[in-house]
């Protein structure tokens, strides 16, 4: 017996801060949910699977969208023709989409409740599938802890979306431990929320597939579903299957020491060939941070439009495969800045800091709100005329001019 573990599929979820030059390539991405989940239906199909799982956030948000929804009914009733069951429990982002109760489903399909476990009974291929829902609003209950005791006779799946132990990158939702999972007796664990693929356990089997398709330049690598088979009321195989259409990456390229564009281009291509070689057939969108101490820094590719094109010029060299430029991010360093960067926080240790603030709008509000009218007299005229000391997140959409200004601070020796 097989069956597909899959989740967080957030079925057309929006473009965020997507500055794509490429409108072809916007609209590939943009459809990306969706054809990954029509590759999700193909495996099903082609692997001859007796059930697939869903563990939540088959919708990216509450609000019904009809042609969605009539997409989704189309892909299980292929998947109701070949005697697939589907079983599916809601997450956070899709709890209270009406759609699931207004546009009937295809009768393989059931999605279970959020006011206490259910279990489903699937004679034919001998699973019992039980899980629950996650009602709307926060959800800080441990809902592993009601789970029935498992069906003897059967190999038990249960079908949770949750959090487990907490994630930085996640918010908290049914909170559970590993412990309770494990003290339920159930063969497998089908976990959605977390949207890094990970085998949390092997005994029992508790598993996040991650998400169907990565959405953002912080969702990279292989994106795809879990193919689990059983024999013996044992789990033989539980691998990653990559059903990504798209494949995010996020590049640093050190072009420290570079003289030419000649030699700043050639590194850049060699980790876009690179890349391209390990997404495969399918196109890479890449976010390519430029790091590193060179005299090109205050020359050439001194802002950051230079720096954009020689990126994309460079991406558009290479004739092996599709690769679009989301985002570059500048981090170079003039060599006059030799001095301050031995001034600790003031140097190399302080735009660490600063980078990982550019990566978390909520962080960098707090922190620039703080202190924001001294910094703001320190801006070009540019920035400070569109910074609204009173809402620190109007500078958001600036953020890399913000950091390419402080770095010019410091290279003048003053402090932010």
């Amino acid at each position: 017996m097989k069956f597909l573990h899959a989740a967080d599929i957030h079925l057309d979820s929006p473009l965020r801060n997507l500055a794509l030059s490429n409108t072809e390539a916007t609209d590939r991405i943009r459809r990306a949910s969706r054809d990954a989940f029509t590759r999700l239906v193909d495996l099903a199909l082609s692997e001859g699977v007796s059930l697939l799982v869903l563990a939540g956030d088959l919708y990216d948000h509450d609000t019904p969208n009809m042609q969605i929804a009539l997409f989704l009914r189309r892909e299980l009733s292929r998947l109701a023709e070949a005697g697939i069951s589907v079983a599916v429990v809601l997450g956070n982002h899709d709890a209270g989409n009406r759609m699931t109760t207004l546009l009937s489903l295809p009768e393989n399909t059931r999605i279970f409740s959020s006011r206490a476990p259910e279990t489903l009974i699937l004679e034919e291929c001998g699973v019992a599938v039980t899980g629950q829902s996650l009602r709307e609003g926060p959800v800080n209950d441990n809902l592993a802890r009601d789970f029935p005791a498992p069906r003897k006779g059967y190999f038990n799946i249960a079908l949770l979306h949750t959090s487990l132990g907490g994630s930085p990158d996640h918010d908290v939702y049914a909170p559970c431990s590993l412990a309770d999972l494990s003290s339920r007796a159930y063969d497998y664990w089908a976990l959605g929320h977390i949207h890094k693929g990970e085998i949390v356990s092997r005994d029992p089997y508790v598993v996040y597939p991650g998400n169907l398709q990565g959405r953002h330049a912080r969702e990279t690598g292989p994106k795809g579903a879990v193919l689990v088979e059983v024999r013996d009321g044992k789990v033989v195989s539980c691998d990653l299957v990559p059903l990504d259409v798209v494949r995010w990456h996020q590049l640093e390229v050190d072009l420290g020491g570079a003289e030419t564009l000649r030699e700043a281009g050639d590194r850049i291509r060699g980790v876009l060939s690179e890349t391209l070689r390990q997404s495969g057939e399918r196109p890479a969108v890449v976010r390519v941070i430029l790091s590193g101490r060179t005299p090109l820094a205050s020359g050439p590719l001194r802002g950051s439009g230079a720096q954009r094109d020689l990126v994309a010029e460079t991406a558009g060299e290479l004739l092996s495969g599709e690769i679009w430029v989301e985002k570059v991010v500048g981090r170079l360093v003039p060599p006059k800045e030799e001095e301050s960067a031995e001034k600790g926080e003031t140097g190399e240790e302080f735009f660490s800091i600063v980078s990982e603030l550019m990566a978390d709008e909520r962080a960098l509000a707090e922190v620039l709100a703080s202190d924001l009218e001294e910094l703001r007299g320190r801006l070009p005229e540019p920035l400070r005329l569109r910074l609204d000391p009173g809402a620190p997140e109007t500078l958001f959409p600036d953020r890399e001019d913000l950091f390419s200004a402080l770095r010019t601070l410091l290279s003048r020796g003053e402090t932010p």
